[in-house]
């Protein structure tokens, strides 16, 4: 089981001359893909899967504050900062599909969707990869702040399943939306050919004294895998459960012990990592549950040694000090 990051693998997606170079069918028409903009938070996300590797790298272009945007089939990287330059010109995202396109000599190879600030979405896919589709559905969905599309897939059914998932995500972060529709997408059939890889791209502005951001708040590839949807929920759950145990902390700062129960709950069910476990033992203690604490406690030191040192002088835990399971813990 690999996973590898490697940028230059974009090219085996097929670049902007690929298609134009042979006749004979291309090889990376295969790739199902969503668009999204999140209107509680001016988060841009779009996400991808498909059978070659790099897909992430090949498909996935956006700019926080302006659009986002998926070129894939025979995958065109200069439609990413063309499309943004369009946009930021006044152009709508439809406007801006077929302006790019007309200008492609290469357009019957392209498939390609943008989204705006204001949700508004453009799909072009080529008449030729409709006309590959007797076999394999190609084709897209737009819905109200989303767009999905795919080609060379199993069915329908995939970019059908893929909106619908989203649409039912609805108050989660987009990134857990996006992945929620590429396994939705995956359920049913996904890419006719298997799978390979994955990607997931979420910006959000990003206050022009904050020097320190990009305003790129989730970017995760999976470039080579037997099962890039299990990676990749892996990976995105470490990156949600940290907000969930930060949010944890915010409450229990509060004194609202409970509620920072249910979000280290939350960010434990994620990723049962030693110290997400331990700050759970850290939340039962708080809330009075103290054998639960006693028993998130033990595991956490167990697969990590040295959070025995920082439950001894815990003060979260000092109703639990003088239980003989607590000093049995911290002695051994």
């Amino acid at each position: 089981m690999r996973t590898l990051t490697i940028a230059l693998l974009f090219l085996c997606l097929g670049g902007s001359t690929l298609a134009q170079q042979t006749a004979e069918p291309d090889p990376w028409f295969s790739t199902f893909s969503i668009t999204a903009f999140d209107p509680a938070t001016n988060d841009l996300g779009v996400a991808v899967a498909s059978r070659p590797n790099g897909a992430g790298a090949a498909v996935l272009w956006a700019e926080a504050g302006v659009a986002a945007i998926a070129t894939q089939a025979g995958a065109n990287r200069t439609y990413g900062p063309k499309a943004v330059a369009l946009i930021k010109q006044g152009l709508s995202p439809a406007e801006v599909v077929k302006k790019i396109t007309d200008e492609d000599p290469g357009r019957e190879s392209r498939q390609v969707a943008v989204i705006d600030m204001k949700g508004r979405t453009g799909v072009y896919t080529a008449k030729s990869i409709l006309d590959r589709s007797t076999v394999n559905y190609a084709g897209s969905i737009e819905g109200k702040n989303y767009s999905v599309q795919g080609n060379t897939l199993a069915s329908e059914a995939v970019v059908k399943a893929m909106a619908a998932a989203y649409e039912a995500g609805e108050g989660k972060p987009i990134e857990e939306r996006l992945m929620d529709a590429l396994d939705a997408g995956n359920d049913k059939g996904g890419d006719a050919r298997g799978m390979g890889s994955a990607g997931i791209l979420v910006v959000r502005p990003v206050p022009p004294t904050d020097i320190a951001s990009i305003g790129r708040r989730v970017d995760i590839r999976v470039d080579n895998h037997e099962n890039p949807f299990k990676e990749m929920r892996r990976i995105l759950n470490m990156s949600l459960s940290g907000r969930y145990t930060t949010r944890a902390n915010e409450l229990a700062q509060q004194g609202k012990f409970a509620e920072a129960l249910v979000e280290q709950k939350k960010a434990f069910d994620m990723n049962p990592s030693a110290q997400i476990r331990y700050g759970l033992a850290q939340r039962y203690a708080q809330v009075g549950e103290y054998l639960n604490a006693l028993r998130h406690l033990e595991e956490a030191i167990k697969a990590q040694a040295n959070l025995k040192q920082m439950a001894a002088s815990n003060t979260v835990f000092d109703k639990m000090k003088e239980f003989v399971e607590f000093k049995r813990l911290i002695s051994q």
